[in-house]
């Protein structure tokens, strides 16, 4: 029986091949893996869902604009740079090499749920939109969210990124945006939640909602010029903010970093740039960013800055769109 990790980094494979810029590349490809299905037809239901997938790929590539050329460009420079990588996480981790990065590269910055998604921004673009109950709201940079509006309940799911809320006024129906950690009730109208990997926060600009976490049974009211964050362990402790400053970085693209994890303002700044940043998330997440930061300036100035505060990081470039970000040997 194949390997299920194995058989995950063969589909990868087929995916970013199925959907390729060049059109006699994705004939070709189209060939192989028709004579693949007929080879493996254990793998019938797997088959399904790359078909969907690619016809999600297809139709939103313009959307996302991330294209095969820019991930292919990448992956032979690492190709290349086998060494290096190595070198970088070790055989255990990378020795898979090129269709390894392959699979990387697809499952994180092709997600899913962000191609199923109601709305959605794509790299480096805001946009607002005001939904049918009359609510208006902005999604910052390759941010996503899934509605689930009915007679009850508006409820908002913030799928990744970051999203800004002027809710309507509904008596008869509360307005809910949830994360992967809590659910904020809104009791008021303005507020921003940010989803990050391990925590979500709301900062509250005008009146207050009603928070509460999922993994622990914790309810919090946050009012107009407060903060909190929440992850798998609860409410962190609330915390004053700035309204006019708070406003002010959102629409300017600027990240207010108060003890931001780096792979936390990492997943801020690929959301910004058509860069892929390889890294374990576990040695970088006690490297704290403080400050107010350009989200749009060069990738490349702010990975300077960050190696300015932190000279035992070892910040390499692979190609013009691949970073590795290690600590010094």
């Amino acid at each position: 029986m194949t390997d299920p990790k194995k058989l995950q980094k063969e589909l990868s494979l087929w995916i970013i091949r199925l959907n390729t810029d060049d059109p006699i590349e994705r004939s070709q490809a189209q060939l192989e893996f028709e004579h693949w299905q007929r080879q493996h037809p254990e793998y019938h239901d797997q088959f399904d869902k790359i078909s969907r997938f690619s016809d999600e790929l297809k139709q939103l590539q313009e959307t996302h604009r991330i294209h095969s050329q820019t991930l292919q460009q990448s992956l032979k420079h690492t190709q290349q740079s086998q060494q290096q990588l190595k070198k970088a996480f070790g055989r255990g981790i990378l020795g898979i090499g090129f269709i390894g990065l392959f699979s990387i590269l697809t499952y994180h910055y092709f997600p899913y749920a962000y191609y199923t998604a109601d709305y959605k921004t794509a790299t480096g673009s805001m946009q607002s939109f005001v939904l049918k109950d009359g609510s208006k709201i902005t999604l910052g940079a390759k941010s996503a969210i899934k509605l689930h509006f009915n007679s009850q309940i508006r409820q908002v799911e913030l799928v990744q990124g970051e999203i800004y809320v002027d809710v309507a006024k509904d008596k008869h129906r509360p307005f809910i945006v949830q994360s992967k950690q809590a659910d904020y009730k809104a009791l008021g109208t303005q507020f921003i939640v940010h989803q990050n990997r391990e925590n979500s926060s709301i900062s509250m600009l005008h009146s207050s909602v009603e928070a509460s976490t999922k993994q622990v049974n914790q309810r919090q009211r946050v009012h107009a010029g407060e903060k909190v964050q929440a992850d798998a362990h609860g409410f962190g402790l609330i915390q004053p903010i700035a309204i006019q400053s708070t406003e002010f970085a959102w629409q300017h693209n600027q990240i207010l970093a108060d003890n931001l994890a780096l792979p936390d303002l990492l997943e801020r700044l690929n959301r910004q740039h058509n860069v892929y940043f390889i890294y374990r998330a576990s040695v970088l997440e006690s490297f704290k960013v403080n400050g107010v930061i350009d989200a749009q300036q060069d990738v490349e100035q702010t990975l300077s800055l960050i190696k300015a505060q932190y000279p035992q990081l070892n910040i390499q470039k692979i190609g013009r769109h691949v970073f590795i970000i290690q600590l010094e040997s």
